[in-house]
């Protein structure tokens, strides 16, 4: 998985796709006892800014039914790939599951690192209602040198999954590592997922149910050899790979397309900014903080402006209070280069300052600045009449307000159901 790295055995022929070239990928041939391939796992270890759309929808049309992002890691650690991969994964179909590197030296730091994954996930758009497993990856002791405490730490971060709201929760380890590190009989779930690497296909000792086998990790794609290596893995549990409760993934070999609209079309057909630092700046509300402007990158962030994900925010509560500075404008200057440099957004600046067109300041101008805090500012309630083809997502970008706010003020259903003719407050 995360230190184990990667590759699959499988023909799956010639694919044509109408948004990328053909594509095909052949692995060896092996005996007829080889196990299945259901789901590979990914980190930015293949692409340092995630792999793209069209990496998804090929291996989803060949067969793959499910991939296992990388999010995070210890307490701190967000994997720079996580929101694209999981994004694109989710775009193409795949039933996507998320896994957390443990380095568990405590029942409290398992738990900090459980809430650390918590705050991971929901930065890169993973729901834990309707995506799919959240995963501990432990193959490391961390100095832990006794099992049943190790294994006591590995439940309080389950537990602590469990706690936060996610009810799909399981762990990866190598079979040696689980056997001797671990009680596995003491570990509160079974049918766990686990790897084990022989030319005979001997799969790993379960001691509590068969639930999945990375049986290989060094499968390369053929087209795809710049992104390295793959793990594949046999899903005889059904975990990584039921479409059941996983809204965004389809039957096997049924892929879904993004649509030939572009990040910048989008953007500009709700009247935001589409500048490269506009988009920056927004794709870092995402998670995506190595924004680049690669095709992985904006159909990922494309994806989730159209999907409605809701982006974090790192801006302290709106009660709070700071001196509130000001900028003059310069010559050259636009709005969204002057939000980054005081990180800040354009909407907050915006509001700030009375400007209703993002793309109009002049020269001399004085802007009130926000900075950090989120200054509190007194807006009057807007209504709009809801046309042919809008959607909660794009009203909510397009107004500079939220879904979840767009939600609670108009009494939505949980699918955000709206009505050409429909009378919304959006702001």
């Amino acid at each position: 998985m995360d230190q184990i790295m990667k590759k699959m055995n499988k023909y799956l022929g010639t694919l044509v796709l109408s948004t990328i070239l053909a594509f095909s990928f052949v692995g060896p041939s092996f005996a007829r006892s080889q196990p299945d391939v259901d789901f590979i796992d990914v980190s930015h270890w293949n692409a340092e800014e995630g792999l793209p759309l069209s990496f998804y929808q090929t291996i989803k049309l060949g067969g793959v039914q499910g991939v296992v992002v990388k999010v995070s890691e210890g307490t701190s650690y967000l994997d720079p790939a996580a929101s694209v991969n999981i994004a694109n994964a989710k775009q193409a179909g795949l039933v996507t599951s998320a896994y957390h590197f443990g380095r568990l030296t405590s029942v409290g730091d398992a738990q900090a690192e459980a809430k650390w994954f918590d705050k991971a996930l929901q930065k890169v758009g993973f729901n834990k209602d309707t995506d799919g497993y959240v995963v501990l990856d432990l193959e490391v002791t961390s100095g832990v040198t006794d099992r049943a405490k190790l294994t006591q730490y590995a439940n309080a971060f389950i537990k602590q999954m469990r706690d936060l709201g996610y009810s799909k929760v399981d762990i990866y380890s190598g079979s040696h590592f689980y056997n001797n590190q671990l009680v596995p009989s003491n570990l509160i779930i079974d049918k766990p997922w686990l790897a084990r690497y022989s030319s005979s296909y001997q799969e790993p000792q379960w001691s509590t149910g068969r639930g999945a086998w990375q049986w290989s990790s060094t499968y390369k794609f053929v087209g795809f050899e710049h992104y390295g290596l793959f793990d594949v893995n046999d899903d005889f549990a059904g975990k990584y790979t039921s479409t059941v409760g996983v809204e965004s993934a389809t039957p096997t070999g049924e892929v879904k397309h993004i649509g030939s609209l572009s990040l910048v079309d989008y953007l500009k057909s709700v009247g935001k900014d589409a500048s490269f630092n506009a988009r920056k700046q927004l794709a870092a509300q995402y998670g995506i903080s190595n924004y680049t402007g690669s095709a992985a990158q904006n159909l990922a962030l494309l994806s989730k402006l159209k999907d409605g994900v809701e982006p974090t925010t790192t801006a302290q509560n709106s009660k709070s209070t700071t001196m509130v500075t000001t900028y003059t404008v310069k010559s050259g200057d636009t709005l969204s280069e002057i939000a980054a440099k005081y990180k800040t957004t354009v909407v907050k600046l915006q509001a700030l300052n009375g400007i209703k067109n993002a793309n109009r300041i002049y020269v001399g101008q004085k802007l009130k600045i926000s900075g950090m805090a989120t200054a509190t500012t007194v807006t009057t309630a807007k209504y709009v009449t809801v046309k042919h083809g809008d959607t909660v997502s794009e009203l909510a970008l397009k107004h500079g307000s939220t879904i979840a706010k767009i939600k609670t003020w108009n009494g939505l259903n949980a699918k955000y159901t709206i009505y050409a003719g429909q009378k919304l407050r959006v702001k």
